[in-house]
């Protein structure tokens, strides 16, 4: 009778560490930390435990190993007084079936189900147990980092990938923990490190651009006339772009009576970079020299684009709209000569009702969805083609969408050029 209650004893002991393993292994790191700063009971000793997981592995593999073994050798001892050279036979049979059932599948599917619950439960208990088996835990722990050394010179996998956090991402959206725009955020913070400067920036044809020969006084009603707050500034070649004005040094300047001052003695030298420059390199450049204006240049010098930090942020949380923007109500903006430029996400009934013409597709198509239809491709920013009589001219575009465009109608479309 009382080997057959201490048997029962092995057996609860066995699924305690079985269920214990699945359970602490389901827990990841993150919902660890989040426990533990909540204050939730039991929380300090899991915080302890998953702090080193090669430890807290081996704590229960010796738990769960010594408790199997003492299983085995009483069940064997008893069964064997009992039913003679049979006894071991039958020993190992029975006690494989017990502990298979009762200490593996049950506590385990348990334990998958709820693993927080299990884990706060049984992290002290296994706190005290580690610090009984310490001795033996930290001898195995150096012979398996030993041996790891030698099969893998050190290294060893990161706990979380990139494509683990995205995939958390997604189906955090799908089951309505995050909202589906906080998981194309998150998405869009992973891809800044495939975009580089020619990627965002806005091109050459549609920068405004100042000559820096011009006075203080002759400059400041041209100045005023713009939405932006900082001015690239060229001499001859508008290409050649030498120093950036802020609108704000301008007015300085006027307030303190040295309007007779030229645009280029009291502008900033600007960040120049490489059309291939890593965003994410430029975002820590941009930070580090205090700079929200960045020249995309060529590999002869010569200005490509400009982008500004607001451009980084709209590739993450999408287009932002202020002050200096037009009204969002206002979706087609004319230019000069029959021109427009629209923003990509105008629904292409609006481009038909000012031209007077009907361009083919939905009305509630977007612009962008209906140049990619015709040209199957994201085309390059200044990039400019035909479509159905239409001149579309890229303004503004990324590998991903077409930002915004300029539309010039003409009844007689150019013959495309013969070969």
């Amino acid at each position: 009778m009382q080997e057959l209650l201490i048997l029962l004893v092995m057996l609860f002991l066995s699924a305690f560490f079985s269920g214990s393993e699945t359970a602490l292994t389901a827990l990841t790191a993150s919902r660890v930390e989040a426990l533990f700063k909540e204050g939730r009971r039991g929380s300090q000793a899991l915080h302890l435990l998953k702090a080193n997981s090669d430890r807290m592995l081996i704590t229960l593999l010796i738990g769960n190993n010594l408790v199997n073994i003492g299983a085995s050798a009483i069940a064997t001892v008893v069964a064997t007084e009992h039913f003679g050279r049979l006894g071991p036979g039958l020993a190992v049979g029975v006690l494989t079936l017990f502990i298979l059932i009762f200490g593996e599948i049950m506590p385990k599917t348990f334990a998958v189900r709820n693993k927080v619950a299990i884990g706060l439960m049984v992290a002290p208990p296994l706190r005290l147990f580690y610090r009984i088996v310490f001795p033996l835990v930290w001898l195995l722990e150096h012979l398996t980092s030993a041996m790891q050394h030698l099969q893998a010179d050190g290294q060893s996998e990161p706990t979380i990938t990139e494509t683990e956090l995205l995939s958390l991402a997604r189906h955090g959206a799908a089951e309505g923990v995050i909202e589906a725009d906080e998981e194309q955020m998150i998405k869009r913070v992973f891809e800044l490190n495939d975009l580089c400067a020619a990627d965002i920036m806005v091109p050459r044809s549609a920068m405004v651009v100042m000559n820096g020969k011009l006075t203080v006084a002759e400059a400041l009603p041209d100045l005023l006339q713009q939405p932006y707050g900082r001015i690239p500034l060229m001499l001859d070649n508008p290409g050649e772009i030498q120093r950036v004005i802020y609108i704000r040094d301008v007015l300085e300047a006027m307030v303190s009576g040295n309007q007779e001052q030229s645009l280029l003695e009291i502008a900033h030298d600007p960040i120049f970079v490489p059309l291939n420059q890593r965003v994410d390199d430029l975002l820590e450049q941009m930070r580090g020299r205090k700079e929200k204006l960045v020249i995309v240049v060529d590999d002869l010098g010569m200005a490509q684009g400009l982008f500004t930090l607001e451009d980084i942020l709209e590739e993450v949380v999408g287009e932002i709209y202020d002050e200096s923007d037009p009204p969002l109500h206002v979706l087609v903006h004319e230019k000069s000569n029959g021109c427009i430029s629209v923003d990509g996400t105008t629904e292409l009934r609006h481009v038909q009702e000012y031209f007077g013409i009907n361009l083919g597709g939905k009305s509630t198509d977007r612009i962008s969805f209906w140049i990619l239809q015709h040209i199957e491709r994201i085309p390059e920013p200044g990039e400019s083609f035909w479509i159905n009589g239409l001149r579309v001219e890229v303004e503004r575009a990324n590998r991903r969408r077409i930002i915004k465009v300029l539309l010039t109608y003409s009844k007689k479309e150019p013959a495309p050029a013969s070969a």
